[in-house]
C-alpha cells in the first residue's frame, strides 16, 4: 500500500512537471511558425510638408475708370474737353462728329446717365497759354470727366531741355489743380503727329513729358501713336471744306479727319473700361 501511495506521489509530481514545461512552451501555427503578437505599433501621422502650397490671395481688381463715373451720384455727368485743335474738332465732318462729341454719347451708352459737354478748346493754343491759364474755368464747370489735350502746338516752341522743363511744369499744374479742386476723371492725351508733321521729332520729346506727368501724378494717358502711325487715311483729303469748320479753311494733311475722330474716340472709350486708374 504503501508502494502504491508513493507511485501516485511521483506520478503527480511528474504530471505537474509536464503541464508546466508545456505552459512554457511558446505556441505556433499550423505552418509552424510563431504566432506574432497581436499588440499593434501605432504609427506617428506624418507631418504635412513644410513646402505645401499657401493659398495665394487674390489681388483686388482696381476699379475703371468707367466704374468710377458708373458710381458718381446723379444721372448727369459733366465732360470737360480741355484742349487745342484737335479737341475743338478738326477737320472732323462736323462739330457733332468731333472726337469729344463722340465720346460723350458714347459714354452716355455705358453708363446710362446723360452726358453734358462743356470744356475749353482753341485752335493753336498750348499748355502755357490756354491750359494754365484757363485751368479754373474748367474747375468751374464741376467736370466728371476732363480730357487734357496740349503740346502738339507747344513742341512749335523746339524741345530744349528748359523748354520741355516748362511745359511739364505747366502740365503738372493743370493736372494737379484739377485733382485738387474737383472730383473729376482726368485723361491725358499725347500729341497728334501724322506722318507729314513738321515737328515730329520734337512731338516725340514732348510725349515723353506727358507720359511722365501722367506716372506722377498717377493720371492715365491715352497715346495716339497708334492711331496715326503708318495709318494716312486719318488725315485729309487736303482741300475739302467742311462747313462747321470753314473758318479754317479746307481739310488738311494734318488735322484728324473722320476717321480719325472716329479712332480717338474709341481709343477714350477702350481706356476707360481698361486698367488701373
Amino acid at each position: 500500500m504503501r508502494r502504491f501511495n508513493r507511485f501516485l506521489v511521483i506520478l503527480s509530481l511528474l504530471l505537474v512537471t509536464v503541464g508546466t514545461l508545456a505552459a512554457c512552451q511558446k505556441p505556433v501555427s499550423k505552418s509552424g511558425q510563431s504566432v506574432a503578437s497581436t499588440t499593434k505599433t501605432r504609427k506617428r501621422p506624418s507631418k504635412k510638408s513644410s513646402t505645401s502650397k499657401k493659398e495665394t490671395a487674390t489681388k483686388p481688381v482696381a476699379p475703371t475708370l468707367l466704374d468710377q463715373l458708373e458710381k458718381k451720384s446723379g444721372q448727369t455727368l459733366a465732360y470737360s474737353p480741355f484742349g487745342d485743335s484737335v479737341s475743338v474738332g478738326l477737320f472732323a465732318d462736323s462739330k457733332q462728329s468731333r472726337f469729344t462729341t463722340l465720346f460723350a454719347h458714347q459714354l452716355a451708352r455705358a453708363t446710362g446717365k446723360q452726358v453734358t459737354e462743356q470744356g475749353v478748346a482753341v485752335v493753336g493754343k498750348t499748355a502755357a497759354n490756354l491750359g494754365v491759364p484757363q485751368v479754373q474755368t474748367i474747375v468751374n464747370q464741376h467736370p466728371d470727366i476732363v480730357t487734357i489735350e496740349f503740346g502738339t502746338n507747344d513742341a512749335v516752341g523746339g524741345k530744349a531741355p528748359a523748354t520741355l522743363a516748362a511745359f511739364k511744369s505747366q502740365l503738372t499744374q493743370i493736372v494737379t489743380t484739377l485733382q485738387q479742386q474737383t472730383q473729376a476723371e482726368l485723361i491725358l492725351m499725347t500729341t497728334w503727329t501724322p506722318a507729314s508733321g513738321m515737328y515730329d521729332v520734337n512731338d516725340a520729346a514732348y510725349d515723353a513729358e506727358i507720359k511722365a506727368v501722367g506716372q506722377e501724378t498717377k493720371t492715365p494717358v491715352l497715346d495716339l501713336t497708334p492711331i496715326w502711325q503708318n495709318h494716312p487715311e486719318v488725315v485729309g483729303p487736303p482741300g475739302q471744306n467742311i462747313p462747321d469748320f470753314a473758318t479754317w479753311g479746307g481739310r488738311d494733311q494734318y488735322h484728324p479727319n473722320q476717321v480719325g475722330h472716329d479712332r480717338i474716340a474709341a481709343a477714350l472709350m477702350n481706356l476707360i473700361q481698361q486698367g488701373e486708374k
